[in-house]
């Protein structure tokens, strides 16, 4: 599968921010350590190896290391690779839509009460456990319409499955 270069962005963006696309940029084009990241983008060194570590989790970069013969301390190089990323994204997408089901089936299956102030919506037994009083305000929790949360969530999972299917 070919990856579009405006869906791995998103995709890079999403997954390490602004910061960790600035790493991923400097090794999608050459090997370099964290250090010499960091000297380039003028990033925390910490910020460098938490993206640097997320690539490596998603299978999307790789490292080589290398002894100091002076220190006998290790130096990473690392490199992006994105031979895994149609893989990566496409599971990720996957556990999106099974969280919208999810969603979608919780909203369906519960009956949800709330107070007037709008602290928080909670499921009906809950509600009972409560006596049907807010525990943040206090204020009576009445009946709470999630009719449109429902109606919501089908249009999103529509929409994704209508992608997905493309």
């Amino acid at each position: 599968m070919e990856l579009d270069q405006r869906l791995l962005f998103d995709f890079l963006e999403e997954l390490l921010g602004e910061e960790g696309v600035e790493v991923a940029n400097i090794i999608y084009e050459k090997e370099a350590t964290d250090e010499d990241i960091s000297k380039i983008t003028h990033l925390r060194i910490n910020n460098v190896r938490r993206a640097l570590y997320k690539l490596y989790d998603n299978r999307l970069a790789t490292y080589r290391r290398i002894k100091d013969k002076e220190t006998g301390w290790y130096i990473y190089y690392w490199k992006m690779d994105l031979s895994k990323a149609p893989e990566v994204i496409d599971k990720r997408e996957k556990d999106y839509a099974d969280h919208l089901e999810e969603l979608l089936e919780y909203e369906k299956d519960n009956m949800f009460f709330a107070c007037k102030n709008n602290c928080s919506k909670v499921p009906f037994d809950v509600a009972e456990q409560l006596n049907f009083k807010c525990n943040i305000c206090g204020e009576k929790l009445d009946f709470f319409d999630n009719s449109e949360m429902i109606k919501e969530l089908e249009e999103a999972l529509g929409k994704f499955k209508k992608i997905e299917a493309s």
